[in-house]
C-alpha cells in the first residue's frame, strides 16, 4: 500500500497550454529545505526569496512505537520477526517558500538558482541517496520529474519530455506529495499539510496545486473548506507548473506514523462529523469490491467464506470506497473493533478512537513499517494475522492469498474479549 506500490500512469489535461522551455537553467542541484535561510512564521507572508519556516524546536523528532499484542501465524507462513518498541525519528516540519518557481513531478520544486527541493528533508546520506534514486529512475511511481542523472551525486538533467508549461500568478500552495492516487498516502502525507497552515495562520488568499485524480480527494478537500475554484488539478506527465510564487509545506509524516499534529487533526474530523463515542460496533474492511472489478491481484480467495462468519458474530461488513467522507468518517468513529485485509481501507482507523481494537491481515511483507507505524501512533491495540500468499517469492507483489478463517475468528472472539 504506502510503501512499494507499482508505478501509476496519470491522466492527461484536457487544454492547450504554451510549450515548455529549457530555461537559461538544464541542470539542477539538490537542496534539502531545511538548509534555506530561516524565517519565521510571520515572514512567509511577504516573503522575497527562497526561505524556510522550521517549527520549534526545529530537532529532529522522536517518536516511540509500540509492537503490535500479538502476531498470528497459524499456516507457518514466517513473514515477520517477532517486533519490539522501537523509535520513528522525522526532521523538523517546515514550511518552505520560493519566488518564480518551478514544480516537476508532485512534488518537486525548481528554484532560479538553479537548486531544487521537496516537501521531505531525508535524514542522513543513506536516506537522501534513496530519495534522489527515485527522482531520477523511470520505474519510479509517483515522482514524474522527468530528471536523468549525472555524474555528480545530487545533480540533475531536466528532459521537460514534451510537456507544456501552464503559469499560474500570485501564490499557489503545493499540497501533493509522494504516492499521490494511494488513498493511504492522501491521509497521511497530503492533508496533515492543512493542519500545518492553520497551525502557523497562513490565511492568505490562495490555490492549491494538488492532484486530484480521485473523486473522493475532492470531496475530502470540499469538507475541508477549499473551494473548487481553489483547486488547481496537477497533470505532471504533460505539465510543467510556473508559479510566480509558492508555499510548500512538509510532508509530516513520511513513515505514516502520525505525529501529535496529524492526529489532533483528524481528532478534529472525527468530532465534526464521527459518533459522539465508541458504540461497540464491529467492523470488516472489504476488499471484496477491489477483487471484483480488477483493481488488485491481491485477492483474499475465501474472503467470501470470511464474510460469512464474521456476519454470524455480528460484524458490519464494510466498503469504505462505497461510503461519502462524512460516512467514513462515522463508521469508524463508532467502532469498537476493527479486522481488515491490510489496504488504504484500513487507513480510515485515523477516525477511529485510541484503544480501539484492530487485527490487521497481511499476506505479504512490503508495507508491514508503515501499517505497524500507523496503528501506533494512532493508539490503537492491534494485532497481525497472516494469510498464506500462492507462493514465498516475494519479489513479485500483489499475489493471491488465502486466510486460514478458523484461526482468525478464534483470534477474533479472544482478542474482543480481552482487557
Amino acid at each position: 500500500m504506502a510503501v512499494g506500490m507499482p508505478r501509476r500512469k496519470y491522466p492527461a489535461a484536457n487544454r492547450k497550454i504554451a510549450p515548455a522551455t529549457s530555461g537559461k537553467i538544464d541542470t539542477y542541484k539538490y537542496r534539502d529545505a531545511l538548509d534555506f535561510p530561516a524565517i519565521d512564521r510571520a515572514g512567509l507572508s511577504d516573503a522575497d526569496s527562497t526561505c524556510v519556516y522550521a517549527e520549534p524546536p526545529g530537532v529532529n523528532r522522536k517518536f516511540p512505537r509500540h509492537p503490535p499484542e500479538f502476531i498470528d501465524d497459524p499456516d507457518g507462513v514466517e513473514l515477520f520477526p517477532e517486533f519490539r518498541p522501537d523509535t520513528i525519528t522525522y526532521s523538523p516540519a517546515f514550511v518552505a517558500a520560493a519566488l518564480r518557481a518551478r514544480v516537476v513531478g508532485f512534488r518537486t520544486v525548481l528554484t532560479e538558482d538553479g537548486t531544487f527541493f521537496l516537501d521531505n528533508s531525508p535524514i542522513g546520506s543513506t536516506h537522501r541517496q534513496h530519495v534522489l534514486r527515485d527522482l531520477v529512475s523511470p520505474d519510479t511511481f509517483g515522482e514524474e520529474t522527468g530528471f536523468e542523472a549525472t555524474p555528480e551525486p545530487g545533480r540533475v538533467v531536466l528532459d521537460a519530455r514534451g510537456r507544456s508549461t501552464k503559469r499560474i500568478k500570485k501564490t499557489t500552495v503545493l499540497l501533493s506529495s509522494q504516492e499521490p492516487s494511494n488513498f493511504g498516502s492522501w491521509l497521511f502525507r497530503v492533508l496533515p499539510k492543512l493542519q500545518t497552515l492553520a497551525q502557523i495562520g497562513f490565511d492568505e488568499p490562495k490555490r492549491y496545486l494538488v492532484w486530484v485524480g480521485l473523486p473522493s480527494f475532492m470531496e475530502y478537500l470540499g469538507v475541508l473548506g477549499i473551494r473548487k475554484e481553489q483547486i488547481i488539478p496537477q497533470y505532471p506527465t504533460n505539465v510543467i507548473y510556473q508559479l510566480d510564487r509558492v508555499i510548500v509545506p512538509s510532508n509530516r509524516n513520511n513513515h505514516a506514523f502520525l505525529d501529535p499534529e496529524s492526529v489532533a487533526f483528524y481528532a478534529g474530523l472525527r468530532d465534526r462529523f464521527g459518533e459522539p463515542s465508541a458504540s461497540g460496533e464491529k467492523i470488516y474492511v472489504s476488499r471484496l469490491n477491489h477483487s471484483q472489478v480488477g483493481a488488485s491481484t491481491r485477492v483474499m480467495i475465501n474472503e467470501r467464506d470470511l464474510i460469512e462468519h464474521l456476519v454470524q458474530i455480528g460484524f458490519r461488513i464494510v466498503a469504505p470506497e462505497a461510503l461519502s467522507v462524512p460516512e467514513q468518517i462515522r463508521t469508524f468513529s463508532s467502532a469498537q473493533m476493527v479486522v481488515g485485509p491490510s489496504g488504504s481501507g484500513m487507513f480510515n482507523i485515523v477516525y477511529c478512537r485510541p484503544g480501539t481494537k484492530v487485527i490487521d491481515i497481511e499476506s505479504e511483507p512490503h508495507w508491514i513499517h508503515a501499517h505497524r507505524c500507523l496503528f501506533s501512533s494512532c493508539g490503537m491495540r492491534y494485532g497481525i494475522f497472516v494469510g498464506k500468499a500462492e507462493d514465498k517469492d516475494f519479489s513479485r507483489h500483489h499475489k493471491p492469498w488465502t486466510l486460514n478463517v478458523d484461526a482468525l475468528i478464534s483470534r477474533v472472539l479472544s482478542f474482543s474479549q480481552s482487557s
